[in-house]
């Protein structure tokens, strides 16, 4: 068989294991990226070695940096202190609002799922103390919520632009992304975001959940959040954090130096262990992400992805411009990414969307960035992405979801479509 209708086969077996998740999504990706080498499309070296990319160590040792902040207690303090300033547990609707400020800058340097793991029983403590004032059901949702779009800051926040990255970095002809590249696309959508909690998304939510307060569920939680703080070691956390956005701004050596040097002096201060850092790896991301950039090699080098962008540019036509097709593979990754994991869909539709760039003669890049802000407007469902699971503890119901969070999962993907072209210049 030719390689390219081999490879679009492979591909469309990882798409299905990818849908059904019969197959850890991790396992899936590395069996995509040997398939590729062991039917004779890339070598085997190709298929491996992106494990050892700089963007694989961007993610490991923000993971760890991440890990340390919270094990240290360092994002605890802050998180408790802020949240209880005079007035603030007065009123639900300032009280939220400032929760969701604190968890999107959080979110955009540390991983959104321990970010939100952090603020759950931060909230729920206050809850508690408010004598009804603050309540879980109006908070929760609203903060996963925020952690998703936050994620969108940088390039440590989530997993999809990790693995954008990666395969950018291995395409030929494609210019990676910066560290800060997605804020500016970011910052629209977080206005949005607040504006709606503090006012018709605040009411909306008020309306919908009419469920009993839950008293249940906060074992949930990740164990993480409930560290004692540790007032050196998180001083020194906090330095090290601070050093690793010197060193990403100025760039004084690559984003995965950078973290690797950040992780190595987490563990030798004694801010995290080498088995706690260990233990609370994102070992699924590391394996999506190889898996992934191995099998885009595939597709690239086989000539399956200029069949896919051409199919895709005679199926819409030629009234499809540049800006039109970079709408359309936005609202593809907002609608997948609801219903599917946000990581998978990335390492799907990327190297699709960088293939349709330059057969369009646009930059592959911004199409890329329509993909992974669209994959992480994933707010409509509780199942693709796990901040937003894990807020499940506070009694929602699946319509709870549909309703508040498509709402604005809605909103937010118009303004998307609005500001990205503008922004980014498509």
């Amino acid at each position: 068989m030719e390689n390219g209708l081999l490879s679009l086969l492979i591909l469309a077996c990882i798409i299905i294991c990818f849908i059904t998740r019969v197959i850890p999504l991790g396992i899936v990706a590395v069996l995509g990226a040997l398939a590729m080498a062991l039917t004779g499309i890339i070598s085997l070296e190709d298929a491996l070695s992106s494990f050892g990319s700089d963007t694989v160590m961007l993610i490991l040792g923000m993971i760890v940096v991440g890990s340390a902040l919270v094990e240290t207690g360092f994002i605890i303090s802050i998180g408790e202190k802020l949240t209880r300033l005079p007035g603030i547990c007065n009123n639900e609707r300032i009280f939220l609002v400032l929760v969701l400020l604190i968890v999107v800058m959080l979110s955009g340097f540390m991983s959104n799922t321990a970010t939100v793991a952090v603020f759950l029983p931060i909230v729920a403590s206050v809850a508690r103390c408010s004598g009804g004032v603050i309540s879980k059901k109006n908070t929760y949702m609203a903060i996963g919520i925020s952690s998703i779009i936050g994620g969108n800051l940088t390039l440590a926040g989530s997993t999809p632009q990790i693995i954008a990255q990666g395969i950018l970095s291995q395409t030929e002809g494609c210019e990676p992304m910066g560290f800060f590249d997605l804020a500016k696309g970011t910052f629209p959508l977080i206005i949005t975001m607040l504006l709606y909690f503090a006012s018709f998304g605040y009411r909306l939510s008020r309306k919908v959940f009419t469920f009993p307060e839950e008293r249940e569920g906060e074992a949930l939680i990740k164990e993480t959040a409930g560290q004692p703080v540790r007032n050196g070691k998180a001083l020194i956390c906090g330095l090290i954090f601070l050093w690793c956005v010197v060193g990403f701004v100025f760039n004084i050596f690559t984003l995965g130096t950078v973290a690797i040097i950040a992780a190595c002096l987490c563990i030798v201060t004694g801010c995290i262990s080498v088995n706690r850092a260990a233990a609370t790896m994102d070992w699924t991301s590391i394996l999506v992400l190889g898996g992934s950039m191995g099998f885009s090699k595939g597709l690239h080098q086989s000539g399956a992805l200029i069949r896919i962008a051409d199919a895709v540019i005679n199926l819409v036509g030629p009234a499809f411009g540049p800006t039109a097709m970079f709408g359309a593979f936005l609202v593809l990754a907002a609608l997948m990414g609801n219903v599917m994991s946000h990581t998978a869909t990335t390492a799907v539709l990327a190297p699709i969307a960088i293939a349709v760039a330059q057969s369009m003669g646009t930059t592959p890049t911004l199409f890329t960035v329509g993909v992974v802000i669209g994959c992480n407007l994933a707010f409509a469902t509780p199942v693709s992405t796990p901040p937003l699971t894990m807020t499940l503890c506070g009694g929602y119901r699946f319509k709870d979801y549909v309703i508040v969070g498509g709402m604005l999962n809605l909103i937010c993907v118009v303004i998307a479509l609005v500001t990205l072209p503008l922004l980014y210049g498509v």
